[in-house]
């Protein structure tokens, strides 16, 4: 009898482990769900310690900043282009100017990302590579910056005339132009940001970045 009681006593508590690992699997299914549903955090500026802490440990971690990762911050321009040369934007954002510089650091600690970058100015940097015709004329691009309708100027822009890659025997003409702009962080904020093209002959395009879902 006393046999009988005690397997019936351990039928009881094996039933409850079951329905508490149950229970215990449906609350980590729930926390990875809202995980997975919370929006990506959005552009923000001046940094924060804790997000250069961010920045820092995804700067370091194995396989850096991973290609996936830095796809969103560069969009092709098909509409602008020259035989296979296609013309693109890329945006470095102050989070990822310290991700980027933290990958690259030895004996660099989250600490000293901190103390490096914490009240630091960092600008807004844009490069472009621009593909639209051969014997492009130099310092002939317009471009314009676009935010919540109206235009940001760039505090700075240096310009060069784009070669294509060929042998060192081989001279060729400019077919666009390399174009790195900075703007003062401050004046940019999380919502999209459009960069317009505009081509001396006549040519227009535009991609927009949305500052929404990327820091």
């Amino acid at each position: 009898m006393f046999g009988s009681a005690l397997k019936m006593s351990e039928v009881r508590m094996s039933r409850a482990c079951i329905t508490s690992r149950k229970s215990f699997s449906g609350v980590i299914a729930l926390i990875l769900s809202l995980a997975l549903c919370r929006p990506a955090s959005a552009y923000d500026y001046p940094l924060s310690s804790s997000a250069i802490r961010e920045a820092y440990f995804l700067g370091t971690r194995a396989g850096g900043l991973g290609t996936e990762f830095l796809s969103e911050y560069r969009h092709a321009i098909p509409g602008l282009r020259v035989a296979e040369y296609i013309s693109f934007a890329r945006i470095e954002t102050p989070f990822v100017q310290v991700a980027a510089r933290s990958s690259q650091k030895l004996n660099y600690s989250a600490q000293d990302a901190v103390e490096e970058f914490r009240e630091k100015l960092l600008p807004f940097r844009i490069h472009l590579e621009i593909c639209y015709r051969p014997d492009a004329p130099p310092n002939a691009l317009k471009i314009r910056l676009i935010q919540n309708r109206k235009e940001i100027v760039p505090d700075s822009a240096e310009r060069s005339a784009f070669y294509p890659a060929t042998d060192p025997y081989t001279r060729v003409s400019s077919i666009g132009e390399i174009v790195n702009l900075q703007v003062d962080a401050a004046k940019i904020d999380s919502s999209t940001l459009t960069i317009k093209i505009d081509t001396p002959d006549d040519q227009h395009a535009s991609t927009d970045f949305d500052l929404q879902t990327l820091r």
